[in-house]
């Protein structure tokens, strides 16, 4: 078992659901496109050795959205039963 499969596990065993993953992806997401637009500013304004800054939120912020859609598809493959299979 996987370190995201453990997290899915103990995540619905708390009464999470994939969606709210889902919507902390999304969020995630928006916060890693504003921060590379950040570092585009820094950069091209103050310096590219500043850009760094709002480049490892950018690189944080984008672990944590992959994470999170990966951590909503293991919850996603626990409730649903796999497909092809007859009782």
């Amino acid at each position: 078992m996987g370190w995201h499969d453990a997290l899915a596990v103990r995540s619905a065993e708390m009464g999470k659901t994939s969606a709210a993953f889902k919507a902390g992806a999304r969020r995630k997401a928006i916060a890693t496109g504003l921060f590379l637009m950040a570092v585009c500013a820094v950069g091209t304004f103050v310096g590219w050795m500043w850009a760094l800054l709002p480049g490892a939120a950018a690189v944080w912020s984008a672990f944590q959205c992959v994470s999170a859609t990966m951590i909503a598809s293991r919850m996603e493959a626990m409730v649903q039963p796999p497909s092809g299979r007859t009782p």
